[in-house]
């Protein structure tokens, strides 16, 4: 790495401090009487972030350095919300941070040496299957949804991890080009999404199907399976409204939540309330009303963040998410192995999709699906995934640079 890219690195890790540490020390001074809860917590952010990136670029010299320090601004900006909203909540997820952090270095190592292991598609997807089965046997519900796991307190969403072995089946089981079996491959991508279904986790099963979908298509560039693939989305959604009654709840307060503003429409108009009083400069960091809305700190954290950041502080959050998933579809490109390229890809896409979702869903582009906003939303799980699939990433850059490395020698 030069050390003109370098000083621009470090330039941007400077102002997410900067912004990070006025953001804290304004929550401190307006909270009466003066709390320095989120002093401190910003202090221990900052001190992981500087260990993160330093550390990463000790190990890794020529690590995708940006990919670290967008996922730190998302992190970042998810916390002061989390800060506003509920400060447990906030020390939490500070704590979850600096884990997800320690998992980013750890799957990059693992990425970068192991992930050579030739592996048959079986065992991933079996991995698969059995994390989506833990929560039907031995989970809890919560939000309607029965995903969540309980260990002395401590919660675990195994869907979170599934989505890491589910791309690494899809890479190993397309790795050449082509599907050897379609009625093989669907079957174990339709038993993957009814697994999901049967948990109630709908948002889950759409999200691991289009990532499927993309995958496939771009793996094989067939037309068919793609246009076969969206049909068979359509048919699985009517038949969904029709059998469902909580998916048809969510359809019709899409469609018209005015109509039962006080009931199934609630979320959606508080979310869409919040989004137009922030306007385009936003109410001011404290100075909104995110308690109005329902899972604020999960599902509509996006929401608040509007609220008091405005349009033009949402456009950044969309923004960074962008460069975000650039940076994903970049490392693919630079790629030569077929297996590399789409498990790159399948992470690119997985984020890609979830993003989507969670936002399309609190501005009512899209039905409300209960997914979380990755790096901003509350919740060890997605965090420590998140990073852990970001660290894959990264590992799968430094396999890019070997391989470049290698040609010009």
């Amino acid at each position: 790495m030069d050390s003109r890219e370098e000083a621009i690195y470090n330039k941007a890790l400077a102002a997410m401090a900067l912004m990070g540490f006025l953001s804290f020390l304004l929550l401190s001074i307006y909270r009466k009487p003066v709390s320095l809860v989120p002093f401190y917590g910003a202090i221990t952010f900052l001190t992981i972030v500087f260990i993160g990136y330093f550390f990463t670029g000790w190990i890794f010299p020529n690590s995708d350095k940006f990919l670290f320090i967008l996922a730190g601004f998302l992190a970042e900006l998810g916390l002061i919300m989390l800060c506003r909203i509920n400060p447990e909540l906030f020390k939490r997820q500070v704590a979850f941070f600096a884990i997800g952090v320690g998992f980013f270095i750890l799957s990059s190592i693992l990425t970068k040496y192991f992930v050579r292991l030739d592996v048959a598609p079986f065992y991933f997807w079996a991995a698969t299957a059995a994390l989506l089965l833990l929560p039907l046997f031995f989970g809890v519900e919560r939000g309607g949804a029965k995903n969540w796991l309980v260990f002395n307190g401590f919660t675990f969403q195994p869907s979170e991890l599934a989505k890491i072995t589910f791309v690494f089946y899809l890479a190993s089981v397309l790795k050449e080009g082509k599907v050897n079996s379609i009625y093989r491959l669907g079957a174990g991508i339709l038993a993957v999404t009814g697994l999901l279904a049967l948990s109630k986790d709908l948002g889950g099963a759409m999200l691991f199907y289009f990532t499927a979908l993309t995958v496939i298509f771009a793996a094989t560039s067939r037309l068919d399976l793609a246009v076969g693939g969206i049909l068979s989305a359509a048919v699985g959604g009517i038949i969904s409204y029709n059998l469902f009654d909580h998916v048809r709840v969510r359809i019709e307060a899409w469609l018209n939540p005015w109509r039962d503003v006080p009931g199934r429409g609630y979320q959606i108009v508080q979310s869409l309330f919040s989004i137009a009083e922030g306007g385009y400069f936003g109410t001011g960091l404290g100075l909104g009303r995110p308690d109005f809305i329902p899972a604020v700190a999960t599902d509509f954290i996006f929401s608040a963040f509007a609220e008091e950041f405005g349009f033009l502080g949402a456009a950044a959050v969309i923004l960074m998410y962008f460069l975000l998933v650039y940076r994903g579809i970049r490392i693919a490109l630079r790629l030569n192995e077929n297996f590399l390229v789409l498990l790159a890809l399948g992470h690119t896409v997985m984020f890609g999709m979830q993003i989507f979702t969670i936002i399309g869903g609190v501005i009512k582009l899209i039905p409300v699906t209960g997914v979380t906003l990755p790096f901003m939303s509350y919740g060890g799980s997605s965090m420590v995934m998140s990073f852990t699939s970001l660290g894959i990433l990264n590992g799968l850059w430094q396999r890019a640079l070997e391989g470049e490395d290698d040609d010009e020698a």
